[in-house]
């Protein structure tokens, strides 16, 4: 799997340093949820023109609370990077967004105690570096003035693995607003 997640950060890369500078579409948007549990910003480029292949890149803050059978529960938080290959279908300013990608993170844990006065928390893992792969479906407004507006849904592909992030919800719904540059 580390293998996978370099060559997908070196293609992304290698992408950003040769695109072409004429044609080429790109946007920075806020993104609320989805691959980053609570808020990030995303820099977004196509490969050639408006439509097809192209990347996304992003930095944002994650948070998320797994619950188990008992009244604790266990918090991950941390600062995430997701990276993502993408593909737009459709004409016009309407599209479906499809993509692949990798959010790569610094991230720790702890398991919180309701129960006990003060809710006491007990710290599982030092902070360290976790990943998770995700999907995205989505929809994407691109207006000629500039702005842009996607919505949809992000599943995550979770596995067993000693830096996989297994905690993180399943799928995440998200909205971002944008503007193109």
């Amino acid at each position: 799997m580390r293998k996978i997640i370099i060559t997908l950060a070196l293609c992304m890369l290698g992408a950003i340093t040769l695109q072409a500078q004429d044609d080429t579409e790109r946007s920075v948007s806020i993104e609320g949820l989805g691959v980053h549990n609570v808020v990030g910003i995303n820099f977004d480029s196509r490969f050639k023109g408006n439509h097809g292949f192209g990347f996304r890149v992003g930095a944002g803050y994650t948070q998320g609370t797994h619950a188990y059978i008992s009244p604790s529960a266990t918090r991950v938080q941390g600062v995430a990077f997701p990276l993502e290959i993408n593909y737009l279908l459709g004409q016009d300013m309407h599209k479906l967004e499809l993509g692949l990608g990798c959010s790569l993170g610094y991230y720790g844990e702890r398991i919180e105690f309701p129960e006990y006065a003060g809710h006491a928390y007990w710290p599982t893992t030092d902070r360290s570096f976790g990943y998770f792969v995700f999907g995205n479906i989505g929809y994407r407004l691109q207006t000629k003035s500039g702005l842009m507006i996607r919505a949809g849904w992000a599943p995550s592909i979770n596995y067993e693995d000693s830096r996989n992030i297994r905690r993180r919800p399943l799928t995440s719904l998200y909205i971002s607003v944008g503007w193109r540059l």
